[in-house]
């Protein structure tokens, strides 16, 4: 819980025009060496962005070997926030993909950018591990080391995109 503060805390925002607060956005993990041919493909767990963690995510089932680490996911209004429970650490596999994608649900294009608040996050990742694809958000996190002092923190800059 003491972690839940500090991500608030560390990325606390009110709601703004252009956020993502009250967005309808889908989450999952994705792992791939060859994107027309996944290793792993989580389920996809819808949300309405609001205030709070979004996502628990928990094991889904074995994949050609893999499964989902646990984690939390609390979507902010100009942010993204990643931890791990207690009793969870190791380290990431490192395939040319290994991470989560974030759907906003708009038909519009929703990011202008994104990327890692360095001086809030607790790892480094490298510099195109973080990126977006119209209302898509990547984030990889191959080779990281996890467990439950690790943040991170994808900031975003939202367009100027309607709520659908």
């Amino acid at each position: 819980m003491i972690r839940l503060a500090l991500a608030f805390a560390f990325c606390g925002q009110a709601a703004a025009a252009g956020g993502l607060m009250d967005r309808t956005v889908t989450f999952g993990a994705l792992a791939y060496d060859d994107r027309d041919a996944p290793i792993y493909v989580g389920e996809r767990h819808p949300a309405q962005v609001g205030p709070g963690i979004e996502y628990g995510l928990g094991p889904e089932g074995m994949q050609n070997g893999w499964d989902i680490v646990p984690s939390i996911i609390d979507i902010q209004d100009q942010a993204v926030v990643l931890t791990y429970p207690e009793g969870v650490s190791g380290e990431f596999p490192e395939p040319a993909f290994n991470g989560y994608v974030l759907d906003f649900l708009t038909e519009c294009v929703l990011f202008n950018g994104a990327e890692l608040d360095v001086e809030n996050s607790t790892v480094t990742l490298d510099h195109d591990a973080i990126f977006v694809e119209g209302s898509r958000l990547f984030v990889d996190v191959g080779g990281v080391t996890f467990g439950p002092d690790v943040f991170v923190v994808v900031n975003v800059d939202v367009a100027d995109c309607p709520l659908s």
